[in-house]
């Protein structure tokens, strides 16, 4: 008989675990409270890293059409065969969106990956089938792929009996389910609270850990006229690259905007000569964290790319894109909670550890969560144990690299100027 696994969330780590248990015998019943329309609206960036645009290549048919991919720092180029071959409504699909990944240098919208995925994963299931390297996997006629996107209300949540209580077109209905995952991300719609108030027995806790020193942080997406002609040469900076960097007495003017620290605030930026938008994403003053005001966080930014670029002619304006928060970063106390009829209740995502926005937006984790249901439901979860571990240990070894990488970059940046000072009073 065919197992019932319900998703809460369609977000990248919800969709791509529908092709994990899609994989694994499972029908999936995916719900979220958006419609369509907010569900796809998201515009926030996200860095999409080298395994993942090859692990999404791979799920192409294009290399089977003689295309193949070049990556490099944040660069993917699609390399077209000499005699473009014809290609089917799913082939294209996939070619535009390796054409938009090159565009935009591996940083792409949320809500182009997730409709990426979610019309890929309807391709996947109307032929009931899919190849992924040299593994062909086929669905059964009985599997069922169902999508429930703001129809649908979960009422309730019985994790001894294994059912949820849906509301459909203001009709209850009882549904059992095999496994219940919890894609919903953390936050305060998020889909694990209403389970702990329904099921206290069964109930998730959290548990702090490693924060950044300093964690006010901010996003915003910005339209830009007369972008700086170095930001179209360098689209993509990150904390990472030594040579992108402020000056000690740059930061000493960023605090007129409330800047505290001696050191340099950690940003991204990432431009779009397409849509000529910029995504900003980075720490800000505690002034903006506690205003939440859009136009201090707006001139934040700006004056940022203006000391970056040493360049003040163009002009922005906000967009739809603006939050100030700070972190606070929690793992849950589950992977997986086993329930008494042999079913489980799973965490993946920002549900089960939000990410560090300063070491990027976690897209990478999330999807690593779904894959790791592949595994999960073949040994009933006997080794989610260990994964809590791995992703709570890759997560303190990937801050301390980031902190290092700070430090150095810090160091740098003092005696480039320190040079320079000494260079202006060598007599000529």
């Amino acid at each position: 008989m065919t197992k019932n696994a319900y998703i809460m969330g369609m977000g990248p780590a919800g969709l791509a675990a529908a092709l994990s248990l899609l994989s694994k015998g499972y029908s999936v019943h995916l719900i979220d409270s958006r419609r369509e329309d907010q569900l796809f609206s998201r515009s926030q960036g996200v860095v999409l890293q080298e395994q993942t645009i090859t692990d999404f290549f791979n799920l192409s048919s294009l290399k089977n059409k003689a295309y193949f991919l070049n990556q490099r720092d944040f660069r993917c180029q699609l390399i077209a065969p000499q005699e473009l071959p014809e290609l089917n409504e799913e082939e294209r699909l996939d070619l535009a969106f390796f054409e938009l990944i090159e565009k935009e240098r591996t940083v792409i919208a949320i809500s182009d990956l997730q409709r990426y995925q979610y019309e890929k994963l309807q391709f996947i299931y109307a032929k009931r089938a899919y190849s992924f390297k040299r593994n062909t996997i086929q669905f059964s006629d009985d599997q069922q792929l169902v999508f429930h996107k703001g129809d649908t209300q979960v009422i309730e949540a019985r994790g001894k009996e294994q059912e949820l209580i849906l509301e459909m077109d203001g009709k209850q209905q009882s549904v059992h389910f095999d496994l219940l995952v919890d894609a919903s991300g953390k936050t305060a719609k998020s889909y694990t609270q209403i389970w702990n108030s329904q099921n206290p027995e069964f109930a998730i806790s959290y548990e702090p850990i490693e924060n950044p020193e300093y964690n006010a942080f901010g996003i915003i997406s910005l339209a830009i006229e007369n972008a700086p002609f170095e930001m179209m040469r360098i689209p993509v900076m990150t904390p990472f690259d030594s040579s992108i960097i402020l000056s000690p007495e740059q930061i000493s003017e960023l605090k007129s905007l409330g800047w505290k620290l001696e050191r340099s605030p950690v940003f991204f930026i990432k431009y779009s000569k397409q849509s000529e938008i910029v995504y900003a994403t980075g720490e800000v003053p505690e002034e903006i964290l506690q205003s939440k005001d859009t136009g201090e966080l707006k001139k934040w930014f700006d004056r940022i790319i203006q000391l970056l670029m040493k360049n003040e002619k163009f002009k922005t304006r906000a967009l739809n894109l603006s939050s100030v928060f700070k972190m606070n970063l929690e793992i849950a106390s589950h992977h997986a909670m086993g329930l008494p009829q042999g079913g489980f209740y799973c965490l993946i995502g920002d549900a089960f550890m939000p990410a560090n926005f300063l070491l990027g937006c976690g897209i990478e984790n999330a999807l690593e969560d779904a894959a790791e249901l592949f595994d999960g439901v073949e040994n009933q979860f006997a080794e989610q144990g260990d994964y809590r571990k791995e992703r709570a240990a890759d997560y303190i070894e990937s801050l301390e690299h980031f902190k290092s990488l700070i430090s150095h970059r810090e160091k740098i940046s003092c005696l480039q100027y320190e040079l320079q000072q000494l260079s202006t009073q060598i007599p000529t």
